[in-house]
């Protein structure tokens, strides 16, 4: 008998404790200048970024709401064309891109690289942020 793969709860009793990891993760990982955790309904969690800047709650809040909006967006786009799930929503700007990755059913991860970030390179970026959020050392 096969063992049940071994899932790890993300814990966000402690926002600042998450808040430090998502930080430590968008560190280490090139390609990403900044990462929040937001809930489906646009409520930010945890957010952390690789560069300091006093812009980062901002981003956070703004972003929370629109990157809830566009999981619901991507999640219609890919029930509307019988592709299965959404995996991700992205969006690409003449100084950087965006990327909302679903994370757990009610939680979402936002990504956001430089302008010499390409959409294939920040999709691999949030994977590997995904893969140390999930990781049962966490």
């Amino acid at each position: 008998m096969s063992e049940k793969p071994r899932r790890k709860e993300i814990r966000l009793t402690d926002p600042e404790a998450v808040g430090r990891l998502l930080t430590e993760v968008c560190t280490s990982v090139a390609d990403a200048d900044y990462v929040f955790i937001t809930s489906r309904d646009g409520l930010v969690v945890a957010s952390g970024n690789s560069v300091d800047t006093s812009e980062e709650d901002e981003v956070a809040l703004r972003g929370s709401v629109l990157a809830a909006a566009a999981a619901g967006i991507g999640d219609h786009f890919a029930a509307m064309t019988s592709h299965g799930r959404s995996q991700s929503v992205l969006f690409e700007a003449d100084r950087g891109s965006v990327g909302v990755f679903p994370l757990t059913s009610t939680l979402v991860l936002v990504v956001g690289g430089a302008e010499s970030v390409s959409l294939g390179r920040l999709t691999a970026a949030a994977r590997k942020i995904i893969a140390t959020l999930h990781s049962p050392e966490n």
